[in-house]
C-alpha cells in the first residue's frame, strides 16, 4: 500500500482562493458604488426639483421623495465604504485585544506559579516533598490538564516513581522502562509531538493513540544526566503546546536542580554513616540509634559478633579472601534481622546488632540462625569456613550505650575463651 502526498499551492484548502489585492479591490468596488448612489441621488433630486405642478410652485411631494431616495442610495454607499470596514476593524481590534490579554494572563500566571514552585522547593527537604510539588505544579500550569513525570533513583536504573494528573488513557502513558528508553531524555531537549503519527514514533507508549493526540515532552536533568522526563498531552495542531514545553521545561529544569542538591546531601549522609567495605552502618550510626533508643527508654537487645580466628584467614588465604569473607557475614547477618533492627560494623572483623523489642532470648535464637547459616554462605562464595562467637545483653545492662557495649563485649571474650563458636547470654542478676 502507497501514501499519495498532495500539494496545494493556494494553502492546502482545495477551494479557490482570492486573489493577494481582493481588499483593494473591494474598496474600489465600495468606492464606485458610493459615487453611483451620490450621483443617482442628486440626479433625483434635480429631476424632482425641477419637475413644477401646473400653478409654478414646487411639489413638496417630490422633493421629499427625492430626498428620500438619495438618502436611502446614500447610506448604501457610507455603510459599504466607511461603517462596515469600520466595524470589522472594531471587531478585529477587539478579538486581537482579548487574545492579548489572555496571553498576558497566561504570562503572568506562569511567572507566579515558577516563582511559587521554586519558593516550595527551595524549602523541600527529601525526594518525595520535591514529587508531591511537582505534582501541584502540574495540577496548576495553565493550559495543562494531562500530565505524566516519571524519575528513576538513578540515570542507569529503572523508573521508580510516577506522578499523572489528569485521566491520561491507558494507550497514552509513557511506559518506558529506564530512562535512557526515552529519545527526549537521550537528545537532551524538549520536544513537540505535533500529531499522532509523532507521537507514534514514541517508544514508550502503551498501544495504538486517538489521532487527535500530541504531546510536549521534556528530560529531567539531575546532576547533569537524564533521570527522568515531564510530559503533557495536547490536541494535534495546538500552537499552544509549544508554549506548554516552555513551562514544562522551566519546571523540569528546577526540579532537577533541587533533587541533585537532595541527592548530594544525601550521598554525603550515607557516606558518613556508612562503613565502605560492607555497605552496612558504622560506628557513628550506631552511637546515634543507642542514643536514641535510651533517651526514648525503649527496650532492646545487643549483640557483638566477631569472626573467629580471622587473622589466620588474613594471613593464610590473603587479604582479599578475608574481605570477601567480611562482606559473606555481612550479608548473612542484613538478611538474618527485620527491617527495623540495625547491623553495624563495630570495627574490624565485629560487628554490632541492635534489636528494638527483643529480648535476650530472642536475640540468641537471631544468632544462633547466624551461625548455621554461615557454612553453606562460604561454600557458596567459594570462602574457607567461617565461624562466629558472640555476646548478648540487653539495654539493662549498662548505665549508658557505652556501659552496655562494654558488658556485650566481656560476653563475647567469654565465648572465646570458652572456645570460640558459641553464643554467650547476659544472665539476669
Amino acid at each position: 500500500m502507497s501514501i499519495v502526498g498532495s500539494h496545494d499551492s493556494g494553502g492546502g484548502s482545495g477551494r479557490h482562493q482570492p486573489p493577494a489585492d481582493w481588499p483593494s479591490r473591494s474598496r474600489l468596488v465600495r468606492a464606485v458604488i458610493l459615487l453611483v448612489a451620490v450621483a443617482a441621488g442628486s440626479y433625483v433630486v434635480a429631476a424632482f426639483t425641477a419637475a413644477r405642478v401646473p400653478d409654478g410652485s414646487i411639489s413638496f411631494a417630490q422633493v421629499g421623495a427625492g430626498t428620500a431616495v438619495f438618502v436611502v442610495l446614500a447610506a448604501s454607499g457610507s455603510w459599504l465604504l466607511v461603517l462596515q470596514p469600520l466595524a470589522r476593524g472594531f471587531a478585529a481590534a477587539a478579538h486581537d485585544l482579548s487574545t492579548r490579554s489572555r496571553a498576558i494572563e497566561d504570562r503572568l500566571r506562569a511567572r507566579e506559579n515558577d516563582a511559587r514552585l521554586q519558593h516550595a522547593l527551595e524549602i523541600s527537604e527529601d525526594q518525595s516533598a520535591v514529587l508531591r510539588i511537582a505534582q501541584q505544579a502540574l495540577q496548576v500550569m495553565p493550559g495543562v490538564t494531562i500530565s505524566q513525570l516519571l524519575l528513576a533513583d538513578d540515570p542507569d536504573t529503572e523508573i521508580r516513581h510516577v506522578v499523572t494528573t489528569g485521566d491520561i488513557p491507558p494507550e497514552a502513558r509513557c511506559m518506558i522502562k529506564r530512562p535512557s528508553d526515552c529519545p527526549t531524555v537521550r537528545w537532551g531537549q524538549g520536544m513537540v509531538y505535533e500529531d499522532a503519527m509523532a507521537l507514534s514514533a514514541c517508544p514508550g507508549l502503551g498501544g495504538q493513540i486517538d489521532p487527535g493526540c500530541a504531546a510536549a515532552c521534556t528530560p529531567i536533568i539531575v546532576a547533569g544526566r537524564g533521570t527522568g522526563m515531564m510530559r503533557s498531552l495536547g490536541t494535534t495542531g495546538d500552537p499552544d503546546l509549544y508554549r506548554t514545553l516552555q513551562s514544562l521545561s522551566t519546571h523540569a529544569n528546577r526540579i532537577g536542580t533541587r533533587l541533585a542538591v537532595i541527592r548530594s546531601v544525601a550521598a554525603s549522609e550515607m557516606k558518613a554513616s556508612t562503613d565502605p567495605l560492607t555497605g552496612l552502618a558504622n560506628r557513628r550510626t550506631l552511637d546515634l540509634r543507642l542514643s536514641a533508643l535510651l533517651g526514648q527508654q525503649e527496650s532492646f537487645a545487643l549483640a557483638i559478633v566477631d569472626v573467629d580466628h580471622f587473622k589466620k584467614i588474613n594471613d593464610t588465604h590473603g587479604h582479599d579472601t578475608g574481605d570477601r569473607a567480611l562482606k559473606m557475614l555481612a550479608s548473612v547477618l542484613q538478611g538474618s534481622v527485620r527491617r527495623d533492627d540495625l547491623v553495624c560494623r563495630f570495627g574490624g572483623e565485629e560487628f554490632v546488632l541492635i534489636l528494638p523489642g527483643t529480648d535476650i532470648g530472642r536475640a540468641a535464637e537471631v544468632v544462633e540462625q547466624v551461625r548455621a547459616e554461615l557454612p553453606r554462605a562460604a561454600a557458596k562464595a567459594g570462602l574457607p569456613a567461617v565461624t562466629v562467637s558472640a555476646g548478648i545483653v540487653d539495654q539493662g545492662f549498662g548505665p549508658d550505650a557505652e556501659g552496655i557495649l562494654r558488658a556485650a563485649d566481656e560476653l563475647l571474650y567469654q565465648a572465646k575463651r570458652d572456645g570460640r563458636d558459641r553464643v554467650v547470654v547476659a544472665q539476669a542478676a
